[in-house]
């Protein structure tokens, strides 16, 4: 997978040495931004022409493609059964790795620009903006199996080591959250940094991490418990400032981590190599190398390659269009092929059995054959082995004089024993090198290691390892007994099975025979030795086996035992086969209408209960394959019995196409019909494009550190009920570019006003497009609208406060030490023409909204306000038109709702509304509408309660603006105080105080009286005080 492991080091233990020679090389449709990922004989990679791509590693013929709905942009990642690519498109695909056959896609709901990690069964991916989410998914079937939910887009590729996943976020912020549940371990806060589509990396305990930006120096964490390894590292820095005068890094890569050595790149202007110890020395990482290379200037769009370390040697990528390496002694190697790109490569480089794979985004993918090459192929790093174990391998050396296989179990000393040795001087090319027997070997891990012998010394070291682990099989349970659940209606059959003898067993696995072998149902723990199959449909048989389990390795299959399940119904006759299905213009465009006559429930007779419908544009489909096809269609009820016409208006299909559909009819048991007649249409073309979307505004996106424009507009005026728009499509332009018909930068469905480009770079002035499409073209452009992203956050110090003020005069002040922690805040105004997601200042309850939306934030949700902050925004006379300003007040949004700032006021004569706020939030101008009695009598109590000391306070809420009197009795029913305010206003909690320090201690009681507009109201309850 991507950057080599789930660990995300970079690092391939094998050796490819240069020079190299160029293998074959290929131009994708579109730039190529993720790195290539390689797997048994085979590399993958995706781009931005929306596709997957395979290919042969060794020969470059071509093995399929897959077309998405977006840019494929990060790395896939593959194991022996699927490839999986997160797009733009907002799916996470899997696909057979060998035909490119889809297997299933799971929804993100947002771009993903991460590349998907592979651990423990379950496949990682980050989710861009507005979802903001590390989400993982079931790698068999794609069933959603957890997520985490972040402040700012997920764009890094997380990092595993078996037990926490390693991920950082566009706040700055790195994050481990525990593999299974995804329950947050740890997070560590970086000073402005931004992680980006970046890697941390977790090798031996330590995670390593570059946030760049303010940071300006790698991190290493102690993986339990995130405690910084190297706080004495200070800032790296470089000679030439930024424009504003600061030394801070714009741009870092992911950092490779190989044995006791990392190596990343990075800077604010020059992109630098730089090596350091891995582990820390006096909480330090020191330089290992005298001088650090430059790899020329960073990234004009904020990417940068990573190093990918194989051996001896560092391959690298520039945005000067070029691929170059180094030894790890941090001298230039020369590679002697042609390795120049037209566009720069930002793809991180790949290593496997001597092949170097590079790709750029002129969308071209460039192979090379190392000149020598010491490669253990099989079996893979952290493969789970038993028995007589085939070591396969790739050697390949000018002065080849052979080779030999050793094994160790590590220590402290490493004891080497040979497995094999050879004397050949015929390279070996994925060939058997040896067969290791691991019989008498205990359960353990073992590493693996390869040395090429050469003729003459000197030369780097020809070493390749892998370690594995050793694990004899458990045995398989016996006396698997499989029958018919009894009187359960069908569809259930009940396994049961003895005990394995292997005392390591910690689980059983239950497998049913499917069309490639058995296919996994269910498992169970140790102790539990029974199964109940409920998905085995009525009269079929099927044929069972279970497996134990012991934490790494399966055992062999049980004996099989088989079994059908009965039913219990009495109903054993299927409904009528449908003969006379038939397809017809719908009543759109876009639109097929099927027509049939209903079956019954029992042949002609009776009702059936529903229609299974698929349909296809192949005309050669094999249909006798209904049941198991993965065709669009679905299920619907019957209509009526036997005889009913039935019709079934079918959209969202493609003018100019013809669609074959057929259909097979099912009882409650269910017994189902024979498959119907297949009949076909062609959809007419809509002879009419739709018209274009309107008002196109993009701007920076609000809230963010920069890296995205926002969209919106209005829907075309053929989209919504009775229109025929299908989608949006999105284009986008630098100055100097045009837009392609043929290569949309986003699609969307019917009914969007708005998306949210999450790869602008900051700075950088983009220009947009959108057109409708409906079944059979697009419209013309929408008018153009251009957007800079910008980076929106300010820092602050605590201790000094802050002062933010808005171009439209609204202010935003949290004064010296009203905030808990140094951080970084955001205070602006919310448009609902360009922010998304849309946020509607709704009615709350008897308020009325005046559109006058702002919002404040903290960076880290850890920062609170100690005391309260002032926030004064202004209102236009058209924003409060026909409202009374009395009335005028200040909202926060809480939860679904808004609730009354208490002290908020308005100034008819400034044009403003002020108040004062204890805790950050989205605000709103609404008028607040009396509604209901005057006051409830919840809403009037005293404060404090009892009252000690010289004051207490009446404090109340009223619903319109009234004069309250307030009457305190004694227990003699003697009147000792009376109070009162005219002008109360409205909404708002108002307070009153009384003196009472020459009030005897006692109980009171006090009638609260409110008089207004529409009546008056009173209550009476009692206070007490304590002096």
């Amino acid at each position: 997978m991507a950057r080599g492991n789930a660990g995300r080091t970079g690092f391939s233990d094998e050796q490819a040495y240069p020079p190299l020679t160029k293998l074959w090389e290929f131009t994708a449709g579109g730039p190529v931004a993720g790195g290539p990922v390689a797997y048994d004989g085979m590399v993958y990679f995706g781009a931005r022409d929306n596709r997957l791509y395979a290919f042969h590693a060794d020969t470059g013929a071509e093995a399929w493609r897959f077309q998405a709905g977006g840019w494929i942009d990060a790395s896939p990642a593959v194991d022996a059964a699927a490839v999986y690519a997160a797009s733009t498109d907002g799916y996470l695909y899997a696909l057979n790795r060998r035909s490119g056959s889809f297997l299933w896609k799971a929804a993100l709901g947002a771009p993903s620009f991460s590349a998907p990690l592979l651990c423990a069964g379950k496949v990682y991916v980050g989710v861009s903006a507005p979802v903001n989410k590390l989400k993982a998914f079931n790698a068999a079937g794609g069933a959603p199996a957890g997520e985490f939910a972040a402040s700012q887009p997920v764009d890094s590729a997380p990092a595993c080591d078996g037990e926490k996943v390693y991920f950082g976020v566009n706040d700055g912020q790195l994050y481990a959250a525990d593999a299974g549940t995804l329950a947050q371990a740890w997070v560590y806060p970086a000073v402005g940094g931004r992680y980006g589509r970046n890697a941390a990396a977790v090798s031996d305990g330590v995670v390593y991490a570059v946030p760049g930006f303010d940071e300006n120096k790698p991190l290493a964490l102690a993986a339990d418990d995130m405690t910084l390894l190297n706080a004495q590292t200070g800032p790296f820095e470089e000679d030439i400032p930024l424009p504003d005068g600061s030394l801070g890094w714009r741009q870092a890569g992911s950092p490779s981590v190989s044995g006791d050595r990392l190596y990343f790149s990075g800077g604010s202007t020059d992109n630098l190599l730089h090596a350091l110890t891995s582990g820390a020395s006096d909480q330090a990482l020191l330089y290992v190398w005298p001088s650090t290379p430059t790899l020329g200037s960073v990234s004009p769009v904020g990417l940068l390659s990573s190093p990918a370390v194989a051996g001896g040697v560092i391959y690298i990528g520039t945005a000067g269009g070029a691929l170059v390496a180094y030894s790890t002694s941090g001298a230039s190697l020369p590679l002697v092929a042609d390795v120049s790109f037209s566009s720069p490569v930002y793809a991180s480089p790949g290593v496997s059995n001597g092949l170097v794979f590079a790709a750029g985004m002129d969308g071209k993918v460039s192979v090379y054959q190392a000149a020598k090459v010491t490669a253990i192929s099989e079996p893979a790093a952290g493969a789970v082995v038993s028995g007589g174990v085939d070591i396969n391998g790739y050697i390949s050396n000018p002065d080849l004089a052979g080779y030999q296989v050793e094994y160790s179990t590590g220590g402290e000393v490493s004891q080497w024993t040979l497995v094999a040795s050879s004397a050949t001087a015929v390279p070996v090319h994925g060939l058997p090198l040896a067969v290791w027997d691991t019989t008498a070997l205990e359960n353990g891990l073992y590493t693996l290691r390869l040395t090429v012998l050469e003729n003459g010394a000197g030369g780097p070291p020809n070493v390749s390892s892998v370690r594995v682990r050793v694990n004899a099989l458990p045995e398989p349970p016996s006396g698997l007994t499989a029958s018919d659940v009894p009187a359960d209606g069908g569809n259930s059959i009940a396994l049961a099975w003895t005990a394995s003898p292997s005392s390591a067993v910690t689980a059983y696995r239950v497998y049913r025979d499917g069309e490639q072998g058995p296919a996994l149902l269910g498992s169970v723990s140790s102790t539990t030795l029974a199964y109940v199959d409920s998905s085995a449909v009525t009269g079929t048989t099927f044929a069972y086996v279970v497996r134990s389990f012991d934490g790494y390795s399966e055992s062999g299959n049980s004996e099989e035992a088989e079994a059908f399940s009965v039913n219990d119904t009495g109903d054993f006759t299927p409904p009528a086969d449908v003969a006379d299905l038939a397809v017809s213009s719908g009543p759109a465009y876009g639109m097929l209408t099927l027509t049939w006559t209903a079956p019954g429930n029992d042949g002609d007779s009776g009702e059936a209960a529903y229609y299974t419908i698929k349909r296809t544009t192949a005309p050669a489909f094999d249909w006798g394959t209904f049941d198991g096809a993965s065709l669009a269609g679905g299920t619907r009820p019957v209509d009526g019995v036997a005889g009913t016409p039935e019709r079934e208006e079918t959209g969202g299909l493609f003018g100019g196409v013809t669609y074959y559909f057929a259909l097979k009819a099912a009882d409650a048991v269910p017994n189902q019909s024979g498959l119907s007649n297949v009949a076909s249409a062609c959809v007419p073309r809509d002879p009419l494009p739709p018209s274009p979307p309107s008002g196109l505004a993009a701007a920076d996106t609000l809230a963010d550190a920069g890296g995205s424009v926002t969209l919106a507009w209005s829907v075309s005026p053929d989209d919504g009920p009775g229109g025929d728009v299908y989608g949006y499509k999105v284009y986008r332009r630098q100055a100097a570019g045009s837009y392609s018909a043929a290569s949309p930068y986003a699609l969307l469905g019917a009914g969007a006003t708005g998306y949210i480009d999450a790869s602008a770079t900051e700075n950088v002035r983009y220009y947009y497009a959108v057109s409708a499409f409906d079944s059979t073209s697009a419209s013309p452009l929408s008018a153009e609208a251009d957007a800079v992203s910008a980076n929106n956050w300010r820092s602050f110090d605590a201790g000094a406060g802050v002062s933010l003020r808005l171009a439209d005069g609204a202010r935003f002040e949290i004064p010296s030490g009203a905030a808990s922690q140094n951080d970084r805040v955001i205070f602006t105004r919310l448009d609902p023409a360009t922010y998304q997601p849309l946020f509607q200042a709704a009615a709350a309850g008897s308020a009325n909204p005046t559109g006058v939306v702002y919002e404040a934030k903290f960076l880290s949700a850890a920062t609170r306000l100690t005391s309260p902050a002032q926030l004064s925004v202004p209102y236009a006379e058209a924003d409060v038109a026909g409202m009374d300003l009395e009335n005028v007040r200040l909202y926060m949004r809480s939860g679904s709702g808004w609730v009354m700032v208490d002290n908020s006021r308005a100034d008819a004569s400034s044009m403003r509304v002020t108040a004062g706020v204890l805790q950050l939030g989205v605000f709103a101008v609404m008028e607040y509408v009396p509604s209901g009695e005057l006051f409830a009598r919840d809403e009037v109590y005293t404060y404090p309660n009892p009252a000690r000391g010289d004051t207490l306070t009446f404090k109340f809420r009223v619903s319109e603006k009234v004069s309250v009197k307030i009457e305190v009795y004694n227990v003699a029913g003697q009147r000792v105080a009376k109070l009162s305010r005219a002008d109360c206003p409205a909404g708002v909690t108002s307070e009153l105080p009384w003196n009472i320090r020459k009030i005897a201690s006692g109980v009171y009681q006090f009638r609260f009286e409110a008089s207004g507009a529409s009546g008056k109201k009173f209550v009476v309850k009692r206070l007490a005080i304590v002096h």
